[in-house]
């Protein structure tokens, strides 16, 4: 079978992770043929070089709304002759349309990954062009079907695998306060996550500036980036800025995960989070909104718990009865790890898209 896939980019991001993980699965299987159009020349994954039976592809854009990109996809894909074509995102769904409807190849629609959509959005138009010639149409979560309003013939969930070779890391926790200038921290408090309007950083900050009149002991951890970076540093008050760490974006994730106490996520709405998936591999408590998306993959007081959006205080005080109680940390961390093994294995997720493609382009 040809299958070609098409993505904007490979930047660290959830969707990316996911693309990265199946393909690496496919090519050990080389059961089919593999095409990856890129949109942008920007790659954080580089181990997908090493891939064998893969070919990747960049198409190049004059400017960012340059219409010579269609043109470009229609040639790349008469030339690579797909059985089915998997769009990863938004965008990437609006290009292969016109190859779609000429050619009339099965058509695998992947940009469902969070929870929210907002009306006359560059996203809401592009669901109303490409969900009427989809064939099928993939989500990570059940709340995100029904935001978009998936038609149930169409719609297929498939959750994110989380790649358990990940936790086979060695590094020292006190190579990490080095690394990082953690002078007298004892504990570790991180949220992992793109700076911006999708992410309640502001929560977060204040929880954590709550957290710290209570005692004086704790690090917390921002790692990623985004536009909203700045207004975020802003909260903190002088006094208070050697208690934060701002990584940016980081290659390898886990080695900081790896030491967290609680791993957090504020925001105000996700497909399935790699974050929380992340924090469970590691064994970590999560301490979390109570949001869309989220409370699909977080059992209260299981896993971690819930709280409700804005409640930065009662974000503080559980993180508190978590790091002043280990057993408790360590019975949460247990059940995390446990239904990731269960429910978000590597092999589910693969074995998700291939029946897809087995379904409409297996004969």
């Amino acid at each position: 079978m040809r299958i070609l896939m098409v993505i904007e980019s490979l930047r660290d991001g959830g969707k990316q992770r996911r693309l990265v993980e199946l393909l690496r699965v496919m090519s050990t299987r080389k059961q089919h043929r593999i095409m990856v159009l890129f949109l942008k020349d920007s790659v954080h994954y580089k181990e997908i070089y090493e891939m064998e039976g893969i070919e990747f592809l960049f198409l190049k854009r004059r400017f960012r709304a340059d219409p010579g990109i269609f043109w470009s996809f229609l040639r790349k894909a008469r030339e690579f002759k797909p059985d089915l074509i998997h769009s990863w995102g938004g965008l990437p769904s609006l290009i292969s349309l016109p190859y779609i409807l000429l050619f009339r190849k099965p058509f695998v629609n992947g940009m469902i990954a969070n929870s929210r959509l907002r009306f006359l959005s560059p996203a809401w138009f592009r669901v109303k062009c490409t969900f009427p010639f989809s064939d099928a149409i993939i989500a990570n979560s059940e709340i995100g079907l029904k935001v978009y309003k998936v038609p149930e013939n169409k719609g297929r969930l498939i959750r994110n695998g989380i790649n358990f070779d990940r936790k086979g890391i060695d590094v020292s926790k006190e190579s990490l306060k080095k690394r990082y200038e953690l002078n007298g921290a004892e504990k570790v408090v991180g949220m992992v996550a793109t700076i911006d309007w999708r992410k309640n950083f502001p929560m977060f900050i204040k929880s954590a500036l709550c957290l710290l009149k209570k005692r004086n002991d704790v690090v917390f951890f921002i790692v990623g980036d985004g536009p909203d970076r700045p207004k975020i540093m802003s909260m903190i008050p002088q006094e208070q800025k050697s208690h934060f760490v701002f990584t940016g974006k980081i290659r390898n994730v886990e080695d900081v995960v790896s030491f967290f106490d609680v791993g957090v996520l504020a925001s105000f709405g996700e497909g399935t989070s790699n974050s929380l998936l992340e924090y469970m591999l590691f064994d970590k408590p999560v301490v979390a909104t109570d949001v869309l998306g989220i409370n699909e993959v977080v059992e209260n007081g299981v896993t971690g718990y819930l709280v409700r959006q804005d409640d930065f205080e009662d974000m503080a005080q559980k993180i508190n009865d978590i790091l002043n109680n280990e057993d408790l940390a360590s019975k949460m961390g247990a059940a995390g790890h446990e239904l990731v093994g269960s429910r978000y294995s590597i092999e589910k997720m693969v074995a998700g898209y291939e029946k897809i493609y087995d379904d409409f382009a297996g004969n």
